[in-house]
């Protein structure tokens, strides 16, 4: 049988838990966002422009992570045409006609995606460790 004390402190424990759960979701997110843009980065290779171009993206509420061209970022031509930076990223990721053919697309968000769905960030377990930990009492 549990003891008062014990109840007290599982729900201290629970407490400290959700109180800390946002902060350490948002630093997991940060961290795994600060590596996935190093990926896009390497696979997109280059000279560094449109490598530049890409950032990491915290969502509402420390929701989810991205890794997108900047916004209200633009490219400017020789001609003095003005491209949003989103809108080159985009034709090359996935492709676009030039002249009378196609010029096929790199995949780099693609290619990252997929192995990112495959990783097992150390930050992800980690948080998920002391997240059983807080539900059992012992933060």
């Amino acid at each position: 049988m549990q003891s008062l004390e014990d109840i007290d402190r599982l729900l201290d424990s629970w407490g400290k838990l959700l109180a800390e759960i946002p902060e350490k979701r948002r630093e997991v997110l940060e961290a795994m966002g600060q590596r996935l843009l190093l990926d896009v980065r390497q696979e997109i290779g280059g000279q560094g422009k449109v490598q530049g171009w890409q950032e990491r993206y915290l969502g509402s509420r420390n929701g989810y992570v991205a890794i997108r061209a900047k916004a209200d970022t633009y490219q400017v031509t020789m001609s003095g045409k003005r491209y949003a930076v989103g809108h080159v990223t985009n034709a090359i990721e996935n492709g676009h006609r030039a002249g009378a053919g196609r010029v096929p697309g790199r995949g780099f968000y693609r290619s990252v995606r997929s192995r990112a769905k495959e990783a097992d960030p150390a930050e992800l377990r980690q948080l998920m460790a002391e997240i059983v930990q807080g539900l059992e009492g012992r933060l």
